[in-house]
């Protein structure tokens, strides 16, 4: 049903000659060979830069003092990397939109590592295009990749070979029945406040897929509703949420997360969600390492006193990169534990000092062109530091590019960033952001 619907996106984009429309919604989105990825990134990228340079005046002036590259210099696949990205800087600065202001549907922060935190505004549609591709990977891949799994591990039990797969003859037939039970079991716990309380990109990241969780009747928990972290009250909400609602998805900060393990580690109390993986237990874990510094937890520390306090499989607790100028949403759910970067973004490194884009495979600036935002040009160039490969056939079935997080860049190799900003910023675009932020409610933390 979900897919049908999908589907009919990428014919309405056809009709309407949309090609992010269509990019987005394409039934084979995830499993493109590479040449027609790149020949769809092309199409996708090449309208949304001709659509930010006209509507977006603080983008276009950026471009006119960045090289000059127009739209109508955009005749090739390798032309896209002459397209300019700005520094996620710019988002800390000044209002960067493309819409006017009554079509913003809610305004995104990131955490701020500085203190400084970004101001994103979105609407609808860059809503509805974030959503459309996580929602064709959960049903066309983490499905798929769910039922391999149980055969893998229950394939020389007779009775647990059975509760996964039974006696049905294909993995299709066992994906249609495993919807069934998922939906009578799945439940979700989110280590935020409610969507309407914050503007934290994890919070608002969740949201663009709530409209499917509705229509599935899944059952959702927002721990810190009303800003309030109550250890007690969420451990109890999770003991009885378990009882009936055995395929549990935890999402949250590493920080949050760790309070909760604190608390537990105090009064002695351990889960037993899903030790061995049958019951498809997850914990997405999300930016935040820079709160847990001063306990010095490794990532492999951290997975491994998850499962030990959560009771649930290490392989299937994952890590999640995202950041809140971009659609960009990845995890380390692959079996070979690489991140896959979603088709519809086209990722390069840069060198930090010179920001020239380098070869596939060097550590650099991961930079972007994200055409799936249409509410800003998502084409930036971020502070992290990352290594990247072109778009593969990985054996886990996907093509794309992947990614390896290597850490944040240091403030002093992000000095290029900040004076190629500087060249289009004027006083009006503060001042901007300054109306902005009175106009923003919500608050821009979780609360702890």
């Amino acid at each position: 049903m979900v897919n049908s619907l999908l589907d009919m996106g990428y014919h309405i984009g056809k009709g309407m000659n949309d090609p992010i429309g269509q990019f987005v919604s394409h039934p084979n989105l995830w499993f493109m060979a590479p040449e027609e990825l790149k020949d769809w990134q092309f199409k996708a990228i090449r309208q949304a830069f001709d659509y930010h340079y006209d509507k977006c005046e603080f983008y276009r002036n950026y471009c006119e003092n960045n090289g000059g590259t127009k739209p109508e210099e955009i005749k090739s696949y390798e032309d896209l990397f002459k397209i300019p990205q700005m520094p996620v800087e710019a988002f800390k600065t000044t209002v960067v939109s493309s819409i006017p202001t009554n079509r913003i549907k809610t305004v995104v922060t990131t955490s701020g590592t500085s203190g400084n935190p970004s101001y994103l505004v979105r609407d609808f549609r860059s809503l509805l295009w974030t959503g459309i591709p996580i929602a064709r990977w959960a049903i066309n891949h983490w499905a798929i990749r769910m039922v391999k799994d149980a055969v893998k591990r229950y394939d020389g039990n007779p009775e647990r070979y059975g509760m996964c797969i039974g006696n049905r003859k294909t993995y299709e037939e066992a994906i249609k029945e495993g919807y069934k039970e998922s939906l009578k079991n799945i439940y979700t716990g989110v280590f935020t406040p409610e969507p309407n309380e914050t503007s934290a990109w994890i919070t608002n990241a969740f949201s663009t897929i709530m409209p499917l969780t509705k229509l599935l009747a899944i059952p959702i928990d927002f721990y810190l509703k009303g800003f309030k972290f109550d250890s007690e009250k969420i451990l109890k909400l999770i003991k009885e949420r378990n009882k009936k609602n055995k395929m549990m998805l935890f999402v949250g900060f590493h920080y949050a997360l760790n309070e909760l393990m604190k608390y537990m580690d105090k009064t002695g109390e351990k889960l037993s969600l899903d030790p061995d993986g049958s019951n498809q237990c997850f914990i997405l874990m999300a930016g935040g390492w820079k709160k847990l510094s001063g306990e010095k937890v490794d990532k492999a520390q951290f997975k491994k006193k998850l499962s030990e306090h959560f009771g649930i499989w290490e392989p299937y607790i994952l890590d999640v990169y995202g950041f809140g100028e971009s659609s960009l949403l990845t995890f380390d759910f692959c079996p070979e534990k690489i991140m896959h970067i979603p088709p519809t973004v086209l990722a390069v490194t840069r060198d930090p000092e010179t920001l020239e884009i380098q070869d596939y495979g060097k550590e650099g600036l991961l930079s972007v062109w994200d055409p799936t935002m249409h509410s800003f040009p998502s084409f930036v160039i971020t502070d992290d530091i990352v290594k990247l490969t072109e778009p593969f056939e990985c054996e886990c079935g996907l093509t794309t590019q992947t990614m390896k997080y290597i850490g944040r860049a240091p403030e002093a190799e992000l000095r290029s960033c900040g004076l190629r900003l500087q060249k289009s910023l004027t006083e009006e675009d503060e001042k901007g952001l300054k109306e902005l932020k009175e106009k923003q409610k919500l608050r821009t933390d979780i609360g702890i």
